[in-house]
This record gives C-alpha cells, sequence and structure tokens, in this order.
C-alpha cells in the first residue's frame, strides 16, 4: 500500500561547474518510509541529500512538502520545517555534555540577546534531553556531566540520532550512520533505527552497508552517475539485484525511469 506522501522531488538537478552532480532526480517519499540510499562513490547521494538538508540549492526542479513547493536552504530553514541530519562528523562538540549537545544552537536561557550571553538553564535542558532518551530506551551514563569525546563511538552516534528525531519531527537524514562502528555497536544504532520507524518516522539512510538495508528499510533507492535507476520495495528485491544496479550491470528499472 503506498504511503501518504511527505516530500516529493520533482526532476532535481545539481551541477558544479562543469560537473553534473544529479541530473532528473524524482523521489517519493512516503509519511513513515525508511529508505535505504545506496550508490557508489559519486552517485550523487550526498548531493542529494545535502539538497533535502538545505545545505545545496537545486540548479533545478522543485521539492514539495506536504503538497506546498519549498526552498529548504538555508539548513535552518530546512530545521525549520522539521528536516534534521546527522552527518558522519555527527556535529557534536566533544568538550559538552549529551545533554548540551541536544540544544546545540538551541539552549534554553534566561533573559533575552544571544543565548550564549545569557544564563544557561542546563536544568532544564538536561531533564529535557534525559526524557528524549528515555522515550528512545537510549541508557547512557553521564548524559548531563560527561562529555561526549569521553563517550564510545556508538553512544556519540546513538547521542545525534537522538537529538536529530527529537528536532527532526518529519525527517531525519542519516549518513552513513553504522560506519566505522563495531558490531555491537552497529547492532544498537540499528535498533534505535526500528525504534524510531515504529513511531513513525520518516527517515532516509545513506549506507555502504548493504547487509543493514534489509535490516531498517521498506524501500531502497540506487544512484549511479547522478540519476536514480532503482526504486524497489525491500521486500521484493535482494542484495543481487541492487549490486547490479549500483554497478551498472542492470540498466534503469521501470519505477526509477
Amino acid at each position: 500500500m503506498a504511503r501518504e506522501p511527505l516530500l516529493s522531488l520533482r526532476r532535481i538537478c545539481r551541477s558544479f561547474g562543469g560537473i553534473q552532480a544529479l541530473d532528473n532526480v524524482s523521489l517519493e517519499i512516503g509519511k513513515g518510509d525508511v529508505i535505504g540510499l545506496v550508490g557508489d562513490n559519486g552517485a550523487g547521494k550526498s548531493t542529494l541529500i545535502k539538497i533535502l538538508a538545505g545545505a545545496h540549492d537545486p540548479t533545478s526542479g522543485e521539492v514539495i512538502l506536504e503538497g506546498q513547493p519549498h526552498k529548504l536552504s538555508p539548513p535552518a530553514e530546512a530545521q525549520r520545517l522539521g528536516i534534521e541530519t546527522v552527518y558522519q562528523d555527527l556535529s557534536l562538540v566533544g568538550a559538552f555534555t549529551a545533554a548540551e549537545n541536544f540544544f546545540l544552537g538551541r539552549e534554553i536561557a534566561l533573559g533575552r540577546g544571544p543565548a550564549l550571553l545569557r544564563w544557561m538553564r542546563r536544568g532544564a535542558m538536561g531533564d529535557t534531553a534525559l526524557r528524549g532518551l528515555e522515550t528512545l530506551n537510549i541508557d547512557i551514563p553521564g548524559i548531563r556531566n560527561k562529555p561526549v569525546d569521553r563517550m564510545s563511538g556508538g553512544q556519540r552516534q546513538l547521542v545525534a540520532i537522538a537529538r536529530g528525531a527529537f528536532w527532526g519531527h518529519k525527517l531525519l537524514l542519516l549518513d552513513e550512520p553504522t560506519a566505522a562502528l563495531g558490531v555491537r555497536e552497529s547492532r544498537e544504532v540499528l535498533d534505535l533505527i526500528r525504534r524510531l520507524a515504529a513511531k513513525g518516522l520518516t527517515i532516509i539512510m545513506v549506507t555502504h552497508n548493504l547487509d543493514h538495508l534489509w535490516q531498517v528499510c521498506n524501500r531502497v533507492v540506487v544512484m549511479r552517475r547522478g540519476r536514480k535507476v532503482a526504486d524497489l520495495s525491500s521486500a521484493d528485491t535482494n542484495m543481487e539485484e541492487v549490486v547490479a544496479y549500483i554497478t551498472g550491470a542492470r540498466a534503469i528499472s521501470e519505477a526509477a525511469a
């Protein structure tokens, strides 16, 4: 059954000088979809994510969010619209606690004027961050007093994803969320993605680990040389077919045409 549409990309193109990074990419994203975005290096995955995150404007094409055309840039506008992105570098400040990172750029402070020049309401931020993590069944010791650079890579990833889910009530973009993580930490991150999906959050996950696709995604979108070459139901495809589209052994699918 088709899901209620959340966001539509229509004939999106993006060029950088003479390089065509995206070529007429159209994509329908349904509410509650968990989409695995895959492709070789240079396929256009990162450019597509950055357009959705508001970091790049498309050279041409249209973005429709809940039936209305929108300009997603700058990133603050995408965030205002309920779109959050977790990049590979996580965008965490190592010297800050998990609670402080939860509210990075959104600090709760007393008085008026720039937040960093006012008294921070650290207690309120800590309470809210703790409730947010508990809602997602995440137990990380020391979220109020332990700098994140003293946490494990998996714990930092969980904090970053939980923060994105807390603020991104419409769409969460994950760029290689299990990269550089061990087996146990990857399992914890995938378990969190499943819990977010069960709550109805729409997620797009860029990954090179094809094994993870079938663990959390209901759709697989394959990019190749700036074009969308396949849009497949996870239940109706397999790794061999996905790899064939990634490498070009199979031509563009009817669903992607």
